[in-house]
């Protein structure tokens, strides 16, 4: 017997030909590697207070802080044996095996290394990333296969969980999903609801039911109800029922589809039952077609596939067809706020090395859209094909298609042509003094149209280009360490980039105002322009994450451009100063503003400022909202806001809040004020808001532990008083319904040039 002893055993036919020293022999530190099947890669690893083996080989016992360990398996119990020549092991007393982050808790194991397989009496259980389960018995059934018999799971980690999911027979695969037949919803011991057939992907982080009762003008009393459903990983979805008092009942369905060679995608389809009331958020489109008193019926239909066809080639088809153009403002307030476009159309991109081909249809489905129509569009696109080992680069383009530019109806206009295009452009990469970039290039462009807007039939437009781009760099570094009010300073450089850019473009041989302006190459058109740009870029080192890496902390990007002459031979202009800046003090916080000023009239046109942070996050590592809504015991708090102007269209103010009250109360409240804007009454007359609450939005979240309890109430001067009720799990807080309303600045970095 051995005291604390390691026992390596590795089992074959031939152990019976080695001899083992004595206990006194042993030093625990010194052990020998007992090889005993030298066809095995890995070893059985035994560690016990003593381990024991017989003469033969064939059996090896362990009792006392018992560890098995075996690949990615590992096994912990009071006592345990080894049996070589059918290569199981049998332990009991707490016994916890565990599989990468899964493990299964229990009395009594028995468990097969070769065909990893086993069982578990009395098992818990914790399955990644979120699931427990308890049973009756416990089977492995293959390397991720499990079985538990007359057991149920949760999310809840409690002995006596909040709610569980119970059945005679729960089958649950690793990475993949959890299955469950005629089961049982139990909250606390009262059982809510029964269903045949139960499964979740564990690759979903949406949760199986979700019901959010509240109510608003629009809707009155209102429930929103989500059940997911799942057959398997390719196909996969919702199925939405949904009641609103003042419209009724309706019906939708989401899916999630997948091919094993022709991509992936998404299907939606939502029915609006309008029986009651007939109310619709704007009249003059429908109202001619949709008397008062007869039901109405809306709907809203929804395709998107994405197909890689290979590395270097992408098919993507969206398809998009409505009732009415109010649909998407009746029902989807949020894809109405972002502006979302209903395009129809379907495209195939391939992209090698040197160029790009692309393949284009585009056809209206609405006849309440304005839409360009490519029936169809065939382009290739050429990028910087280098001639030899010379410093001479050639960029081409060209495109055919039958294009149509269709109205909205009422309105009937259709403009159409059939367009051929070419562009060639050849550029020279130089460097002067060893310190300045120059790139001079020309070019020509000549395009076929089959008629033009006076009726015109086959024109040929020509255009010639040139230009030169000059850009350099200069910096500076000093040794400045810095780490007052916990700013992070480890050695400062000044970056200075200025650029100037020069393009003439001379006046086309058909005038743009003649022709059908369906995209960017029928706006060509005379210039003679100079643009200046002027960057500042502050960069120093510090930790992001567990790496020291390179960070700007500011850079401010001014740039203008002067015209020196126009198509009307008016004489040259200055044009508009923008200005940027954006800067990161801290990996928490991200500071941008953006702003254009008009040297003729001597004031700036538009102005922004957007900060967002959080002082326990780093922005380049977690979400912020994530952060704050799934984890209660941090006291997490964050703020986001932002001021914007514009001359035209008035200003607003926005900001958000975020805190934790409590480990167990968080709330946050938002805010949207028009301090003027110009914009419609709901009688359709034009009216301008002054110092007026556009939107407020508050919201109690309470951690119910394995829940969270959400209650959000919304002030909005278009749609009234709103409010909800929503309780979602923490393992599943992504919830199919968008209930709140948050702060989106502009993305970080989009508005500046690449540093």
């Amino acid at each position: 017997m051995l005291k604390r002893a390691l026992l390596i055993a590795l089992f074959t036919s031939c152990a019976a030909a080695l001899t083992c020293p004595s206990a006194a022999a042993f030093d625990k530190n010194k052990l020998p590697a007992l090889n005993f099947d030298k066809e095995s890669k890995e070893p059985v690893v035994i560690n016990g207070d003593t381990v024991e083996y017989n003469e033969g080989g064939k059996m090896a016992s362990a009792n006392g802080n018992v560890i098995i360990t075996y690949q990615d398996l590992k096994v912990t119990c009071t006592k345990a044996i080894f049996h070589s020549d059918t290569k199981e092991v049998v332990a009991e007393g707490d016994v916890v095996l565990t599989q990468g982050r899964n493990f299964f808790k229990g009395e009594r194991v028995i468990y097969n290394i070769e065909t990893k397989t086993g069982t578990v009496l009395d098992p818990n259980v914790y399955i990644e990333p979120v699931f427990y389960g308890k049973g009756e018995k416990a089977e492995k059934l293959g390397q991720d296969d499990y079985y538990i018999k007359r057991g149920y799971v949760t999310t809840c980690d409690h002995e006596h969980p909040h709610y569980r999911i119970q059945s005679k027979q729960l089958n649950i695969y690793l990475d993949d999903r959890v299955t469950a037949k005629n089961i049982l919803f139990f909250v606390g011991d009262v059982p809510i609801m029964y269903f045949p057939y139960y499964s979740h992907s564990l690759k979903d982080y949406h949760p199986g039911v979700t019901v959010v009762p509240g109510k608003n003008s629009d809707w009155g009393y209102f429930v929103l109800t989500s059940w997911r459903y799942y057959i398997n990983e390719n196909l996969r979805g919702r199925i939405h029922i949904d009641y609103r008092e003042k419209r009724d009942f309706s019906y939708g369905i989401t899916t999630n589809y997948g091919t094993e060679k022709y991509g992936s995608g998404l299907f939606r389809f939502n029915y609006f039952d309008e029986k009651k009331y007939n109310i619709w958020s704007n009249r003059p489109y429908e109202e001619s077609n949709s008397p008062k008193g007869k039901d109405i019926e809306r709907y809203r239909a929804q395709l998107r596939h994405k197909w890689q066809m290979d590395p270097v080639t992408q098919a993507v088809a969206e398809f998009n067809k409505m009732s009415d153009p109010n649909v998407i403002k009746d029902y989807y307030i949020r894809d109405y706020q972002r502006d979302m476009v209903s395009n129809n159309y379907a495209s195939v991109i391939r992209t090698d090395a040197f160029y790009t081909t692309s393949f284009l249809v585009q056809k209206r489905m609405n006849r309440f859209d304005s839409v360009v129509e490519y029936l169809p569009q065939a382009k290739l696109e050429t990028t910087s094909i280098k001639f030899g080992k010379s410093n001479f680069y050639y960029d081409g383009e060209v495109s055919a298609a039958n294009l149509n530019k269709v109205e909205a109806s009422p309105v009937n206009s259709v403009a159409t042509t059939n367009r051929f295009d070419t562009k060639n452009q050849l550029s020279y990469q130089s460097n002067l003094f060893g310190w300045l970039g120059v790139r001079p290039f020309t070019g020509t462009r000549q395009t076929y149209y089959s008629r033009d807007l006076e009726g015109q039939n086959d024109l040929i437009r020509g255009n010639f280009f040139t230009g030169v781009d000059l850009n350099t760099r200069f910096y500076k570094t000093y040794n400045i360490n810095y780490k007052g009010m916990n700013m992070d300073i480890n050695g400062l450089r000044h970056v200075i980039s200025p650029t100037v850019e020069y393009y003439y473009s001379h006046r086309p041989t058909v005038n743009s105002s003649k022709l059908g302006q369906f995209d960017e190459i029928d706006e060509v058109s005379f210039a003679n322009v100079i643009s200046p740009s002027l960057e500042n870029k502050l960069q120093t080192k510090r930790m992001v994450g567990d790496k020291m890496e390179t960070v700007d902390i500011a850079r401010f990007v001014v740039g203008t451009d002067y015209n020196f002459g126009f198509e009307d031979d008016k004489g040259g202009k200055l044009g508009n100063y923008s200005l940027s800046l954006e800067s990161k003090p801290y990996n928490w916080l991200r500071i941008l503003s953006n702003s254009v000023y008009n040297p003729h009239s001597a004031r700036f046109d538009s102005f922004s400022f957007n900060f967002v942070g959080n002082p326990e996050l780093d922005f380049d590592n977690q979400d912020l909202r994530e952060t704050v809504y799934t984890d209660f015991r941090r006291k997490t708090w964050g703020y986001a806001g932002g001021y914007r102007w514009d001359n035209d269209l008035g200003s607003l103010l926005e900001g958000q809040f975020m805190f934790n009250v409590t480990p167990k109360w968080k709330v946050t409240a938002y805010h949207r004020l028009d301090l003027k804007r110009f914009g419609t009454a709901p009688d359709g007359t034009p009216k301008k808001y002054i110092n007026s609450m556009a939107e407020q939005e508050y919201r109690l979240s309470r951690d119910l532990h394995c829940w969270i309890g959400d209650f959000m109430y919304n002030i909005s001067r278009d749609h009234g008083h709103t409010f909800m009720i929503v309780f979602r799990l923490k393992a599943f807080p992504d919830v199919p319904v968008e209930f709140e309303q948050n702060y989106n600045p502009p993305m970080f970095g989009s508005s500046l040039p690449p540093g």
